[in-house]
């Protein structure tokens, strides 16, 4: 849902990423530093300091937009880039599911979302290999660290968790079912 938005907020963001471009700074060190940051947020949660690790989850997911938005911008785009990118969105994911579970979050909640956000990624990357797109689904990334985040702010990370998995799984569901439709209609 929130990747609809995508083009749109490249747009916004064209005059920072313009100024990051003129620092010598590329998407690959924005993603490196999205990365620190998310993992930063894990040991947070883990710890028990909710909010800030909330807010550390947010900032991550900024550096995960503006990394995009830097490559789209100054035609920086590449295909270890786009790569990269999605390798170490996985490894927060994980990183912050973990902590949760470190934290108190029931494990069994804790699997079935990480197990769900995984192939939301996973359904979309194999689906991409035999059509053209399968950004479908109701709990993208953004999503799903947004309400991984209310959660945190208002005090109750396991339901937030029990949310991402129920919605991760559908939308896993959405893009199975996406991609046998537009198998069916090549015949």
């Amino acid at each position: 849902m929130l990747s609809s938005l995508k083009l749109h907020i490249t747009k916004v963001l064209a005059p920072l990423t313009s100024t990051i471009y003129r620092l010598g700074v590329k998407p690959n060190h924005l993603t490196f530093i999205g990365l620190l940051v998310g993992f930063s947020s894990a040991y947070l949660i883990s710890i028990g300091e909710l909010i800030l690790g909330g807010i550390f989850i947010i900032l991550s997911g900024l550096f995960d937009m503006l990394d995009g938005a830097l490559a789209r911008n100054q035609t920086l785009k590449t295909d270890f880039g786009g790569y990269i990118d999605s390798v170490s969105d996985r490894y927060v994911d994980v990183a912050i599911f973990i902590a949760l579970g470190i934290y108190g979050v029931n494990w069994v909640y804790v699997a079935f979302a990480m197990s769900g956000a995984l192939l939301v990624s996973y359904t979309r990357a194999r689906a991409e290999n035999i059509i053209e797109k399968c950004d479908v689904g109701i709990a993208e990334r953004g999503e799903r660290l947004i309400i991984i985040f209310a959660g945190l702010i208002l005090g109750n990370p396991e339901l937030a968790v029990l949310i991402v998995a129920l919605l991760s799984h559908f939308t896993a569901i959405q893009r199975v079912y996406h991609t046998y439709k537009e198998t069916v209609k090549r015949g």
